[in-house]
This record gives structure tokens, C-alpha cells and sequence, in this order.
């Protein structure tokens, strides 16, 4: 039986991708370009049989699944497309292009930083800026000596992660210490990722990864998925189910 597919917090999910990445609506108005799409596809699309496929589709956004990678913890969003058949372009129309004039939610507190080598050494810790410390993390009682607890935060995948959380040294600032070295190893961090913490609605911390870009020029794209036979729809050209990956 294939594994139920798990889907992300949409806040953690945006958090991770980036303020950079914005996503269309459920019932939004998209232009949908096949070739453009075919370039980034597992395997060759031959668009022979089915030469009347146009360069680009008008689609109503009918899902949006924002998911990670189990292995990377990369986030990606897997959208649902149906074509609107007989439609001409409508530009006036607002929920052309993923805007349908409604505002954006508030976005919750969330911080991220590039990992520096230290921060990435194998049994080092990891130098927490002081906006997230006092603004994402739990408040430390600065009365103790030295200013100390466990931060418990849960990544993409729900698992959950301890910290040792201090502030010392001369001059003080906060580390991460215990844990962080575990957590490094198991999601193979190196210096040029990402880290990321969201402090959701609900009160929980949150972390994830944004995977600093690899490989050599030429090399392999963000595999992407096609499925030009998808769905029930009366128009000619099906419906099509889109992986988009940073």
C-alpha cells in the first residue's frame, strides 16, 4: 500500500522556502507553459503525440500540497491544475496569476541563518543570533548562572529535537550545545545551509533546512513531476499534476 503522503504546516513550509517563493491560491487563474515543464521532467516528453498542445494553458489552481523531502527535508509543493476550457485570457480577472485580492495572513516570528564553518564542525555548537534567541526561543532566566535550558523543536517531518541552550562566555552570547552535533550529522548539514526556526501559532518550535545549491553547471535539475493524463477533465488537454522544487 503506498505511504499516505505527509503534508507540511503551510507557515513552516514558506518559512523554509524562502521570502522569495510566493504560491498561487486554490481557485486562482495560472498560466500553465508545458514545454517550460517538460524541460524539468524525470524522463522525455514526447510532444509528437500530442501535437496540438499550446505553449501555454490557461488553469484554475484546483490543490496546492506543501510537502519536504524525506531524506533532505527540502521543501517542494506538489499543485493540482485544471485546464479552463473555451476561456480566453481574462487580464482584468483578479485571480489571474495567483492574486485574488484577499490579504495575506499574518506571518509568525521566524529566523534563519547561513551555517558558518564553525557551526557546521562536527562536535561544535552553534552560535545563536541574539533576535532569535530572544525572539523565537523560550526566554532564559538571564538570574541563573549561567543562563541555561532545553529548547524542544520538531522538524518538517514531525520529529521531534533537544538543544542545550546557554549564554556565556566573554563576551556572552547564545549557543546551542548539546544536541546540536547530533542534529548536524543526521541531517548532514555543512557550512553554506541553512538553518530555520518558526515559532508557530500553536506555540511550538519549529526548525528546517534550506540546502545550499550543488553541483556543477549542466549538471541535473530538481527532478520534477508530469502527468499529462491526470484527472477527469472535458477538456482536450487532461489535467496536470506539477512538483515545483527550489
Amino acid at each position: 500500500m503506498k505511504e499516505a503522503e505527509k503534508i507540511l504546516d503551510s507557515q513552516l513550509w514558506h518559512a523554509c522556502a524562502g521570502g522569495m517563493v510566493q504560491m498561487p491560491l486554490v481557485n486562482s487563474k495560472v498560466f500553465y507553459f508545458p514545454q517550460g515543464h517538460a524541460e524539468h521532467a524525470l524522463a522525455n516528453v514526447d510532444f509528437a503525440a500530442s501535437p496540438r498542445v499550446p505553449p501555454l494553458i490557461l488553469c484554475r489552481v484546483a490543490a496546492v500540497k506543501f510537502m519536504a523531502d524525506p531524506e533532505t527535508d527540502e521543501v517542494y509543493a506538489k499543485i493540482r491544475l485544471v485546464p479552463i476550457g473555451n476561456n480566453e485570457p481574462d487580464y482584468d480577472d483578479d485571480g489571474v496569476l495567483g492574486s485574488n485580492g484577499s490579504e495575506a495572513p499574518e506571518k509568525p516570528a521566524s529566523f534563519a541563518k547561513t551555517l558558518t564553518q564553525s557551526d557546521a564542525n562536527n562536535g561544535g555548537g552553534f552560535s545563536v543570533p541574539r533576535y532569535c534567541a530572544e525572539t523565537i526561543f523560550p526566554r532564559l532566566d538571564y538570574k541563573a548562572d549561567p543562563p541555561v535550558q532545553t529548547v524542544i523543536v520538531k522538524d518538517v517531518h514531525g520529529e521531534i529535537w533537544k538543544f542545550r541552550h546557554i549564554y556565556r562566555g566573554t563576551p556572552r552570547r547564545h549557543l546551542l550545545t548539546t544536541g546540536w552535533s547530533t542534529f548536524v550529522n543526521q541531517k548532514k548539514l555543512v557550512a553554506g545551509d541553512s538553518i530555520v526556526f518558526l515559532r508557530a501559532e500553536n506555540g511550538d518550535l519549529c526548525v528546517g533546512i534550506r540546502r545550499a545549491k550543488r553541483g556543477a553547471v549542466g549538471g541535473p535539475e530538481s527532478p520534477s513531476g508530469w502527468n499529462s493524463a491526470a484527472g477527469n477533465c472535458v477538456t482536450p488537454y487532461g489535467g496536470f499534476s506539477v512538483f515545483l522544487r527550489e
